[in-house]
């Protein structure tokens, strides 16, 4: 029989047929996408699990070099620190054993000068006309040129 001479009730039929062969592929084809989606799933919980592992191991990792990082510091404040103390202390025992050696120095300057004043004066006038003569060639010597 053609096409063209078959009765509505035939044209329902087979469209129904043709309706049932596609849902029943349209199932078909659902059931594998559904069953592809949870072997995907499947698949991916592994290395998603591995994902989120590597995550917290590596914000740990950054936790720890943090701590290192500041604990080195920290030493290394303490350090200079220490030293500081350690350049003032010394610093000021230098001070102190130069001022003394000054005072000694200034104490003996002056018993000379009260045991012997003519020849402290004679010492004085002496170192006086040799500066006068130094800084008086100097200024000779500059004005020559």
């Amino acid at each position: 029989m053609n096409d063209y001479n078959k009765t509505s009730s035939q044209i329902a039929d087979e469209a129904s047929k043709t309706g049932q062969k596609a849902a029943d592929a349209a199932g078909q084809l659902a059931g594998e996408a559904k069953a592809n989606a949870t072997s995907t799933v499947q698949a991916l919980r592994p290395a998603v699990e591995d994902a989120k592992t590597t995550g917290r191991d590596a914000l740990n990792t950054a936790k720890g070099l943090a701590g290192d990082a500041k604990a080195i510091a920290g030493d290394a404040w303490n350090t200079a620190r220490s030293y500081a103390k350690s350049a003032s202390g010394v610093a000021g025992e230098k001070l102190g054993d130069f001022k003394s050696k000054a005072s000694d120095f200034q104490e003996t300057t002056a018993r000379r000068i009260a045991d012997e004043p003519l020849k402290a004066v004679a010492i004085g006038v002496a170192a006086g006309a040799l500066l006068a003569a130094l800084l008086m060639r100097r200024g000779k010597n500059r004005r020559d040129y």
